[in-house]
């Protein structure tokens, strides 16, 4: 009796990589986005209680980019704080924003200033106009700008009352008084802009493999690794995602920064 062939290394090869693709394919949609491009009533996923996240920040000013790594924390719309890194291991500068104040500390320049409100300028971002909560909503799901999500959680997203079907993808509605525009993939349901319809501000999204090996896309709340924010149609950040972590265990509290001695105010 002959021994029937076994499959040669390359076929199974093929085949691995077949259903790989056909399992990231399919996980790379947004539920609630494509039953907004139906007509119909989309359910968001539920924003963690907190999340960490390492990033890298690029500005643009004056025809000239920088870049710097950074940690993120935040307890969506309660709590934020943002960790700028120099020298490798050094903070040169910390942000933490509360409903209260906020607070930006300069450690390598032996300077601090402070604030309250949710509309705050960072050196020459011309970021002033935009709530501080919309430049980072998207990292817990939320990727309409301007709205003030329901009642039920702190960070939970939905849809803004009064979206409108504008055509090909693109949404309007109204928050605060500001007109906004969304326009979602007709494929995947993600969410490629908003925007501001006077153009004051625009978020463009990207990169939407998922972040920490796709464990985010499994809960139906996805991440785009790459976010560029512009400001009458000139871009002035660049925000990449490297890693995210849903409701770490935080070995200190994250939210507190203090001023030394003898910094000044700027």
């Amino acid at each position: 009796m002959r021994a029937r062939p076994s499959a040669s290394p390359t076929s199974s090869h093929f085949l691995l990589i077949a259903l790989l693709l056909a399992g990231c394919a399919a996980s790379h949609r947004f539920p609630a986005g494509q039953a907004i491009l139906k007509g119909e009533t989309p359910v968001f996923p539920p924003a963690p209680d907190s999340l960490r996240t390492e990033l890298e920040l690029t500005a643009f000013a004056d025809g000239r980019k920088s870049s710097v790594s950074a940690a993120f924390s935040a307890r969506p719309r309660l709590a934020y704080k943002l960790d700028l890194f120099g020298l490798p291991g050094m903070v040169a500068g910390s942000f933490l924003w509360t409903p209260d104040k906020w607070t930006l500390v300069l450690f390598d320049r032996d300077q601090f200033t402070e604030g309250a409100g949710e509309h705050v300028e960072i050196g020459n971002l011309g970021l002033k106009e935009v709530s501080v909560h919309d430049v980072f909503s998207f990292l817990w799901g939320d990727f309409f700008p301007g709205d003030i999500p329901a009642a039920g959680g702190a960070g939970a997203s939905g849809t803004p009352e009064g979206l409108t079907s504008a055509g090909e993808g693109v949404f309007t509605y109204s928050a605060q008084g500001v007109a906004w525009r969304v326009s979602l993939d007709a494929k995947t349901g993600f969410v490629r802009e908003a925007s501001r319809e006077d153009s004051a501000f625009r978020l463009a999204f990207s990169d939407y493999q998922g972040v920490s090996g796709g464990a985010l896309e499994k809960k139906g709340r996805p991440v785009p690794r790459r976010v560029r924010l512009y400001r009458y149609r000139e871009q002035v950040l660049e925000i990449r995602v490297k890693s995210l972590e849903d409701d770490p265990h935080w070995r200190r509290d994250p939210f507190f920064v203090k001023v030394p001695k003898g910094f000044r105010r700027v």
